[in-house]
């Protein structure tokens, strides 16, 4: 060993300062080197949300409308599937009651089958088109505040429902309106607490 201290025999020969091992500045780097992405019309105390590239950046912190439609119909096909599902299961059980085991999980595995997928496209259509028609108001109105959902989810339930006659017609129209409603109203309060 020579007699050089340790902080010597360690040095960055490629840091950019002339201080032995100085921090390297990531600054530049982006998100994945620890430092975050800084965007001209962000306010330096505004918080600034993730997105993958700058060219999706937005000042009112909106998701681009891909990946809005892309995470309603997903969530609406699994949220159908696992409903459809056990209310299969349920229906399968109480059709084979009294009857032999085997008898009674195909029973389970038929009905689980049949309404399972059948509710989930079901939600994964009513999902698309009220990304569709938020996302349209949203580019129209140029404003996102609750009209747009309530807006959307009307036209969405009454689209739905519009072979079944004029009354089924309105009243899902009425009850889609009030459940997308008040899904973005819970969503936006959980978003506050972060």
């Amino acid at each position: 060993m020579s007699g050089k201290p340790d902080g010597d025999l360690l040095q960055d020969p490629y840091a950019s300062s002339g201080v032995p091992n100085a921090p390297l500045d990531t600054s530049a780097l982006g998100p994945a080197f620890g430092s975050g992405w800084s965007s001209p019309r962000a306010s330096p105390e505004a918080p600034v949300p993730d997105f993958l590239f700058p060219e999706n950046f937005d000042e009112k912190y909106r998701r681009p409308w891909g990946e809005r439609l892309t995470y309603y119909i997903g969530v609406g096909y699994l949220g159908g599937l696992v409903t459809g599902g056990v209310t299969g299961a349920a229906d399968g059980l109480r059709s084979s009651a009294g009857e032999r085991r085997r008898i009674r999980i195909n029973s389970v595995l038929n009905a689980t089958g049949k309404r399972g997928p059948a509710w989930g496209n079901g939600a994964g259509c009513i999902a698309m088109m009220f990304s569709m028609f938020e996302t349209a108001a949203y580019t129209f109105r140029e404003t996102d505040d609750l009209l747009n959902t309530v807006a959307a989810g009307a036209l969405t339930g009454g689209i739905f429902k519009s072979t079944a006659g004029p009354k089924a017609a309105l009243g899902c129209a009425a009850g889609l309106s009030a459940a997308f409603t008040a899904l973005t109203v819970v969503q936006e309060q959980l978003n506050k607490r972060r």
